[in-house]
């Protein structure tokens, strides 16, 4: 069994750095999917033949 701490959420520093935490993954993820929205949004202009 692991012998690490739980981290103290009221300690408004531990708080501060979740949230951090919780943000920059979040918008990785936001990156990540308008990507993916523009790379299907391109296949499609091309499979219908406008440039191609």
């Amino acid at each position: 069994m692991s012998t690490t701490p739980n981290p103290d959420f009221s300690d408004p520093k531990v708080l501060a750095e979740l949230r951090a935490r919780q943000r920059s993954r979040a918008l990785v993820m936001a990156g990540v999917l308008i990507a993916l929205c523009v790379l299907f949004y391109v296949i499609t202009i091309v499979k219908i033949g406008v440039w191609g």
